[in-house]
């Protein structure tokens, strides 16, 4: 009879650790903290032009006599407090202001950060018929960027604890909270790939129509690019193409630089035409949690080695 219980035992044993070893690199092994720096700089500079633009229209959008009433708010479980006034809503937007200034200084970031959310959760449930799928995407990223240890680099505080040269060095951290924005980004282009499955996506002519309406057109409808049958087909599929693969091939290292090259290209392109909020930024700046971090400390600390001139 063939004794089958060693080999099976080994076998397990070398899964276990083949699966633990991919785990820890997945999640624990630690990385420099330069991507988190940037994306913490780049997204407190966000929030800023979030909160500003929604300055401009306080009173009509969330004040005491806004187009939406106030009993029509939101009552989400989530919504802590209700902005009842026109002076709520001020000193709301007005602590998000400081509190983008502070998180793109990386004074207490994950404070700001935490205030940032609850305040984006009133703000956003004050009146729901403003969000788009950007404005959700704010308040999701203020919450994972929350949780990891963004002012490790190129902030105030390493600045007051380490000195002005600390400013150029990165400690190494923990990349699981960049699974997390990364894992938000790839569900992000899975639906949004998913929720073209209409006629004038398949045929290649949804870029065409979508270009075709003023009222969301950047520059009013383009119409040496709506009436080019060759140019709107390969925008269309190709749109699909890029949102396909960045749902699934981003994992893979050697493709990822290629991809995140597409990402940025296809949200400035769709930035420069369309009216689309904040969310291309955004998507951008969930591109940058892909990028490599080691090849980046590699840059930096050539950079740093290298003799400036007298």
């Amino acid at each position: 009879m063939v004794d089958i219980a060693a080999p099976t035992a080994a076998l397990l044993e070398r899964t276990r650790s083949q699966f633990d070893a991919a785990t820890h690199a997945l999640l624990l092994r630690k990385r420099p903290a330069w991507l988190l720096a940037i994306m913490r700089i780049l997204f407190g500079l966000v929030v800023f032009g979030w909160t500003a633009t929604m300055a401009v229209d306080v009173g009509s959008l969330l004040g005491s006599d806004a187009l939406v009433p106030l009993e029509f708010a939101s009552q989400d479980r989530w919504n802590w407090f209700t902005l009842e006034s026109t002076g709520a809503a001020w000193v709301a937007i007005g602590v998000l202001l400081i509190a983008s200034v502070a998180i793109t200084l990386g004074w207490r970031p994950t404070a700001w950060l935490v205030v940032t959310f609850v305040l984006l959760v009133a703000v956003q449930r004050r009146n729901p018929m403003i969000l788009n799928s950007g404005d959700v995407l704010l308040r999701n990223f203020a919450l994972i960027l929350a949780f990891m240890p963004t002012g490790a680099a190129l902030s105030v505080d390493r600045w007051r604890r380490h000195g002005r040269g600390a400013l150029w060095t990165a400690p190494d951290v923990a990349p699981w909270g960049l699974r997390l924005i990364q894992l938000q980004l790839c569900v992000v282009y899975f639906f949004a790939f998913w929720s073209k499955g209409g006629d004038l996506w398949h045929n290649g002519t949804a870029v065409s129509t979508v270009f075709r309406i003023d009222d969301i057109t950047r520059f009013g409808s383009p119409g040496w690019l709506t009436t080019n049958v060759a140019l709107i087909g390969l925008f269309t599929w190709g749109t699909l193409a890029i949102e396909l693969a960045l749902t699934t091939l981003l994992w893979a290292r050697r493709l990822r630089p290629v991809l995140i090259g597409l990402g940025f290209l296809l949200h400035f392109f769709i930035d420069v035409f369309v009216l689309v909020g904040f969310f291309g930024p955004l998507m951008m700046i969930g591109l940058l949690s892909f990028a490599d971090a080691d090849w980046l400390e590699r840059r930096i600390a050539a950079r740093r080695a290298t003799p400036q001139p007298a």
